[in-house]
C-alpha cells in the first residue's frame, strides 16, 4: 500500500514565490522560485521529515500537491 501525502501549494505575489505546508507532514514549510523547484525541495525532505515524526523512510510515499494561485483579471 503506498501511503499519501497530501502537499498544499500557493503562489505569494509579494515575494514572487511557491511556497508549501502539509498537516500530512508535520514541520513542512518551503518556497521556491518555481513549482518544479519546490517539487524537489518538497521530495529531498520527506524522508527526513518522516523519520522525525515516527515514520520509516523505506516506505513508498506519494506526494499529492494541491495548487492554488490566484490571479486577477480585468
Amino acid at each position: 500500500m503506498v501511503d499519501t501525502r497530501r502537499i498544499l501549494v500557493d503562489y505569494d505575489n509579494d515575494a514572487r514565490v511557491w511556497w508549501a505546508e502539509s498537516n500530512d507532514l508535520p514541520g513542512l514549510a518551503s518556497e521556491a522560485s518555481t513549482l518544479d523547484a519546490l517539487f524537489d525541495r518538497v521530495a529531498a525532505v520527506v524522508p527526513e521529515l518522516l523519520s522525525a515524526s515516527g515514520g520509516t523512510i523505506d516506505q513508498k510515499v506519494c506526494l499529492e500537491f494541491l495548487v492554488t494561485r490566484q490571479i486577477q483579471a480585468v
